[in-house]
């Protein structure tokens, strides 16, 4: 639980928002392509790019965001603003007219990743201002991502209690309970939870111009001092890296649940369910193991964990629901850490920033860092889709062994060889606590 530093209110009501958000996410990362590009017949190639395509568009306003965030001394109205078009773009986009076009899919995904990216970039950034401890960073990252994962069993969950009747039905059905929680949640926020950056004065780094920064100028600045953080380029490069990890898996897997494994939606909603009851049973284990071994070392471990389960995949055989139903409780339970552990390490980092440079870029930072992962998700999209459409996965010849083959490749063996090398980037990581407690002190110093 969070130090006393954090209250537990504190922490609840902070993380709480992240459950709204993580309600729409396997339809927006997991079924969304496949839906929309066999579905609803708008094609998988054309999918895959149309994705892509927004994602690289999205990519290009998380800098601006998170300049906006640190400039403006406030993170509140930044995630008020965000939650409000995100809420709008979903709805539509989870709610298709019969024949959407890739103009329709196109319009709609652009507004909810924007809304998606204004809400994402200042709540992240808030979680690494509301404490500075190295364990309370941690526990309340944990927190959040742990109410995420409920978010994301919940969105399991609903369609099988309240029996979907069809994949439209399901995905309207989680769009509509995203908007209500999210409604509470963010009004709670935003009410109860303190805005650190609200009561401290804007920093500039001694390496830049003083007086009022551009956008332009301060992004040229960042982008160019990261050459002497070589801690943050190393632990994006290594977030990048298991990302597109995650994410080919998290693309394919429908795919390779219909046409691999040849297993009905009850059975495919059931495995997703397992694989985030998973996570969420294991995130406190990673968390108390953090605390005594290192954030670093303890997400290696998780990542091997991970890669020894996928070189088990191809294994398998038609209908073998019991041996993938392990593969996902394993690997769920090394995605707790995935989640967990990252962000608390790039809060750490943000630290060094600071003191290395003399500047506030905390939500700088971590738009890089959502960008990044965008990047993997929009990789992950833009290359399994085209690649599976190219070999006719889902044409009338789609059980040919050729495809089969290239969905096996993309859906665990290319995840390990990725994994292997995150691991290696990540192994012998030099931030740990006792270096991060005296950045701490010496900032504390600096600031009095």
């Amino acid at each position: 639980m969070p130090a006393s530093d954090i209250s537990r209110n504190t922490a609840l009501l902070y993380a709480l928002p992240a459950m709204a958000a993580a309600v729409p996410t396997i339809p927006a990362y997991v079924l969304l392509p496949s839906y929309y590009g066999d579905d609803l017949g708008v094609g998988l190639a054309a999918t895959g790019a149309i994705l892509l395509l927004v994602r690289v568009i999205d990519m290009a306003t998380d800098p601006l965001i998170g300049w906006l965030s640190d400039r403006s001394g406030s993170r509140k109205i930044w995630v008020a603003i965000g939650a409000v078009i995100a809420g709008i773009g979903l709805w539509n986009l989870f709610t298709p007219p019969d024949n959407p076009d890739v103009t329709y899919l196109f319009w709609w995904a652009t507004i909810l990743f924007l809304g998606w990216t204004l809400f994402q970039v200042p709540y992240l950034a808030w979680g690494a201002d509301l404490s500075g401890d190295y364990k309370t960073r941690t526990s309340l990252t944990a927190c959040r991502e742990g109410a995420g994962l409920i978010g994301i069993v919940l969105a399991g969950g609903l369609p099988v209690l309240l029996d979907a009747a069809d994949r439209s039905d399901e995905i309207r059905m989680l769009a509509l309970t995203t908007l209500v929680l999210g409604a509470v949640f963010v009004v709670l926020l935003i009410w109860r939870v303190p805005d650190p950056v609200a009561h401290q004065s804007v920093e500039t780094s001694p390496l830049a111009p003083t007086g009022s920064l551009t956008f332009a100028t301060t992004l040229r600045l960042g982008l160019r001092s990261l050459s002497g953080n070589r801690l943050f380029v190393r632990l994006l490069a290594a977030w990048m890296i298991n990302g597109l990890a995650a994410g080919l898996p998290a693309v394919c897997f429908p795919l390779f649940v219909r046409y691999f494994l040849q297993l009905d939606r009850d059975a495919e909603n059931i495995l997703i369910l397992s694989y985030f009851l998973a996570a969420i049973i294991a995130i406190p284990l990673w968390v108390g193991l953090s605390a005594r071994f290192g954030k670093h070392r303890i997400w290696c471990m998780a990542m091997m964990m991970a890669i020894a389960a996928f070189a088990f995949v191809p294994f398998l055989g038609s209908g073998d629901f019991v041996g993938f139903g392990v593969i996902c409780l394993v690997t769920g339970a090394a995605l707790g850490a995935d989640l967990a552990l990252p962000p608390a390490i790039q809060a750490d980092v943000d630290d060094w920033d600071r003191y290395r440079f003399g500047a506030r870029r905390t939500a700088l930072l971590f738009a890089l860092w959502n960008m990044t992962n965008k990047l993997a998700m929009a990789l992950a999209a833009g290359i399994a889709l085209p690649v599976l459409g190219a070999f006719g996965l889902t044409d009338g010849d789609g059980q040919k062994s050729g495809a089969l083959l290239v969905l096996v490749l993309i859906y665990a063996v290319f995840p390990v060889v990725l994994k292997a090398g995150a691991i290696g980037m990540m192994w012998r990581f030099p931030l740990g606590s006792r270096h991060q407690v005296a950045i701490r002190r010496r900032l504390l110093r600096r600031r009095v």
